[in-house]
């Protein structure tokens, strides 16, 4: 199983996509002391980062091999594809998941029916819109006021 918390073994992993989430996310592993890769194609989203993180960036598309060569993603134990995009998360996983055999690739997807298609190729899928719709199912049923 992959855990984020403190673990014995360090994980690598990679993560695309280096905004709140992202940024977020990879620094919190680096603390942990995983040893974790940064993707993204604009500069200072690279600012996101909190000032703990002793981990790697690398400027470039992801939806580019050579970028995603570069990050060793076919060493990673945990592929972590956060940008904005459904369409440019699903190439970016596929890329990850088939062509450098990454066993763990979980994608963000923001648009529920593309949920299907990522779980179907194998990808492990965290879709913002579904839990915010569960949550406030809930709320509205009354079950958490």
């Amino acid at each position: 199983m992959i855990g984020i918390g403190k673990t014995i073994q360090s994980l690598y992993i990679v993560i695309v996509g280096c905004g709140r989430v992202g940024a977020n996310i990879a620094s919190m592993a680096s603390t942990a002391g995983h040893n974790v890769v940064v993707i993204d194609k604009v500069e200072n989203a690279f600012e996101n980062l909190s000032v703990e993180y002793t981990g790697f960036t690398i400027l470039g598309d992801a939806t580019e091999r050579d970028v995603l060569a570069q990050a060793k993603v076919d060493k990673a134990d945990l592929v972590l594809v956060l940008t904005d995009d459904d369409n440019t998360n699903y190439l970016v996983s596929m890329a990850c998941k088939y062509y450098f055999a990454v066993q763990n690739v979980i994608s963000r997807v923001y648009e529920p029916d593309n949920v299907m298609l990522f779980q179907e190729s194998g990808i492990k899928v965290v879709s913002p819109t579904l839990l915010v719709i569960g949550e406030l199912t809930h709320i509205v049923a009354g079950d958490k006021i």
